[in-house]
């Protein structure tokens, strides 16, 4: 698509798929939805999800805040990555377990057609975990093929391509094979240089081999160490297509510091300090329409992996500065088949049935020594800290079967009616029912206003990593019956239910002209059976007495509520065509009857793309309000603002791009995911950054 031909109706009524299982314009979508296209990707310059993230309207990332996930995403004020499902071309690759997910680099928009966010509760079609929303990636399966490479600040690096191949001259339903690859690392800036007052301690009594534990005592004869906090990434996709099937594999790596988020006096941000996940998901699809094309029948075979990479650990003080591995790793086998077809004219049905099978080693307790994974757990000797007792590890094998149903009713009075309904049946936590009912009305038939409403269910599966996560230690007590005391230890709990979300919304969007579009979306969430940590109080663990035992119960709910308003134009002004683009984001809600963590009330993304002959310029900017930490404390309000350029010559087959963060080198902090003393209440944001790179075509 060419810039100067682009109309406001191509770039954001591109038809997307995820809302519904069939092509629809986001503007006939009953849910919020919003479709960003390859031009528009380029023109911005996202690289990755998570940079798109930054300029979605309802969405909030919290960079560098979590020691798991290093990225914490609110969709809607509603927090934590495993509320989203994340696709690429329909196949889900965020864990199906529920298990931790780190959202950075290795969700790649390299070679990405488009990119399809649904807002709101999508479990009537997907199941557990659409809570938040469905990310879907749109790649290329046939295209010109490219290689390209960046450098930037603070040693950051990239490289990667895609290459795409037809494997017959036929000009119609062809074999054709694609392959993309790209891997990213950055060492990070030297926080303790930019942030002296947060990283004092790192300054000053860490280089003399202090640190402090718990209790607020100093330790000395701690390792030194420079900073550390490299993150590093890593993205591969295969497909091949033969007429109507596709094969498939994605395969993502992510790692990070796992001290991200935690005060430099109470651990070590040292290169041994790491925690990482992998994931990779092999397909088969295969699609057969009747000769008619009066219905269709989809099937799709799956098996995900996952894994925390044995090298994970934690070096803190909880740890006493002793390495403390992690493991944990889930595997699901998925089926789902689908019929598609016609009920009557204007009346289009989705029936669906899918059945998974799942097999997941949790999340561990801390582990004196690297997880073998090609031993027996119960082989490897594991004990818990500062006891001979032997490590619990819980082997968990369930499946979910589910059958859903989506009508969408014939257009009467320029008015559409959408019915879902979704049943799912888990042997590990019972039975949950999701329904979801939407409309979509055209006043008078014009195309250019429209008014949606939209009512939906979802739930959140119970994750492993809830139900079973334990942590603690124990220390020697010669008195005690069993020889040992323990002061604190987060024990299982394998009876929690899911969460529950009923939710509210409604948009409308009117065209003052084909080049002018103004939108406003407001909504409601309610989520009960909130999964959250409680104490307990006094009792026994492995037979053990515990001072302060916790752990994950359902308990209380939550409300977020607000709205957007958005405008979205292009124009042409002295020779340069221009897309402008602003939303403006009110943001509240309640949890247990105090403000919502990780959530800024007020939230402003603006920027415009100009491009002119070989050049393209995108400067945007981000207003955020204070916002509360786990805490309840205030993270100061901030400003700040990006540039990208690119140059493209296409007789060359030749662009570079140059990329400025923080233009403004402004010193600023998110919320730090994890509440008590031993975590920062902001997490220290990155100061000015360039970075440069160029890609070819092949």
């Amino acid at each position: 698509m060419d810039f100067f031909q682009s109309s406001l109706g191509d770039i954001l009524d591109t038809p997307l798929l995820a809302a519904s299982y069939a092509p629809e314009r986001p503007s006939d979508a009953a849910a919020a939805a919003y479709v960003l296209n390859s031009e528009t990707l380029a023109k911005r310059g996202y690289a990755t999800l998570a940079d798109l993230f930054d300029d979605m309207p309802q969405f909030q990332i919290q960079r560098n805040s979590d020691a798991r996930r290093l990225n914490l995403v609110s969709v809607r004020g509603i927090p934590n990555n495993e509320r989203l499902v994340i696709l690429y071309d329909g196949i889900r690759v965020s864990p199906p377990t529920g298990d931790l997910l780190a959202i950075s680099g290795q969700y790649s928009l390299r070679n990405a057609e488009r990119v399809e966010v649904v807002l709101g509760p999508m479990s009537s079609v997907y199941g557990a975990d659409a809570f938040s929303g469905v990310i879907n990636v749109v790649t290329r399966a046939a295209g010109v093929s490219a290689a390209g490479l960046s450098y930037g600040s603070f040693d950051g690096r990239s490289a990667g391509f895609s290459a795409m191949t037809h494997l017959s001259t036929k000009s119609r339903g062809a074999p054709s094979a694609s392959l993309t690859y790209e891997t990213s690392g950055a060492p990070s800036p030297r926080l303790p240089e930019y942030y002296e007052e947060d990283f004092s301690w790192f300054n000053n009594q860490y280089q003399s081999g202090q640190a402090k534990l718990p209790d607020g005592s100093v330790v000395g004869g701690v390792p030194v160490t420079r900073y550390d906090a490299a993150t590093k990434s890593s993205f591969l996709q295969a497909r091949l297509n033969v007429g109507e099937v596709e094969l498939g594999l994605v395969k993502m790596d992510e790692e990070h510091s796992s001290s991200t988020g935690v005060k430099p006096e109470l651990t070590l941000y040292s290169k041994d300090a790491r925690f990482g996940t992998g994931a990779w998901t092999v397909y088969g699809r295969h699609s057969y329409a009747s000769p008619a094309e009066t219905w269709r029948l989809n099937t799709v075979l799956s098996y995900f992996d996952y894994d925390i990479s044995p090298e994970s650990r934690f070096i803190n003080s909880y740890s006493g500065y002793d390495d403390a591995y992690k493991y944990a790793c889930s595997r699901t086998a998925y089926l789902e088949q689908t019929l598609s077809l016609q009920a009557a004219e204007d009346f289009p049905v989705l029936l669906g049935f899918t059945h998974q099978e799942n097999s997941v080693l949790p999340y561990t307790a801390d582990l004196g020594h690297k997880f073998d994974t090609t031993a027996s757990p119960l082989s490897q000797n594991f004990v818990y800290n500062g006891s001979t007792i032997p490590v619990d590890f819980h082997s968990l094998s369930y499946s979910n079967t589910g059958a859903f149903l989506r009508l969408q009713l014939p257009r009467l009075w320029h008015a559409t009616l959408s019915l879902g309904l979704r049943y799912d049946s888990n042997t590990a936590y019972g039975e949950t029912w999701n329904p979801r009912a939407g409309l979509v009305w055209r006043p008078g038939g014009s195309e250019r206003t429209v008014v949606k409403a939209l009512y939906g269910e979802a739930y959140l599966a119970p994750s492993p990593f809830y139900t079973h996560k334990h942590f603690g230690s124990f220390v020697s007590s010669p008195s005690a019956p069993s020889g040992y005391h323990s002061f604190f230890f987060h024990v299982p709990n394998d009876s929690l239910k899911p969460e529950k979300l009923r939710s509210a919304e409604v948009s409308l969007a009117h065209d003052f002209s084909p080049n002018f579009r103004l939108s406003l979306n407001p909504y409601y969430n309610k989520v009960r059976d909130l999964i959250q940590d409680v104490i307990v109080g006094p009792g026994t663990f492995h037979g053990v007495e515990v001072d302060t035992l916790e752990r994950a119960e359902n308990s209380g709910t939550m409300e977020t509520y607000g709205a957007t308003a958005k405008v979205d134009a292009v124009f042409r002004a002295a020779g340069w065509g221009f897309e402008p683009w602003a939303a403006y984001t009110h943001s509240e809600g309640r949890l247990a009857g105090d403000p919502i963590p990780f959530n800024s009330r007020h939230v402003i993304q603006a920027g415009f793309s100009a491009a002119r002959g070989r050049w393209v310029l995108t400067p945007k900017a981000v207003y955020r309000s204070y916002t509360r930490n786990q805490d309840g404390g205030r993270v100061a309000p901030y400003t700040v603002a990006d540039l990208y350029v690119n140059y493209s010559r296409s007789s060359a087959a030749f662009s570079a791009w140059l990329k400025l963060k923080n233009i403004f080198d402004r010193r600023y902090y998110n919320a730090a995911y994890g509440g008590g003393t031993d975590h920062l209440a902001g997490a220290p944001q990155t100061p000015f950054e360039v970075s440069a790179g160029m890609s070819f075509k092949f």
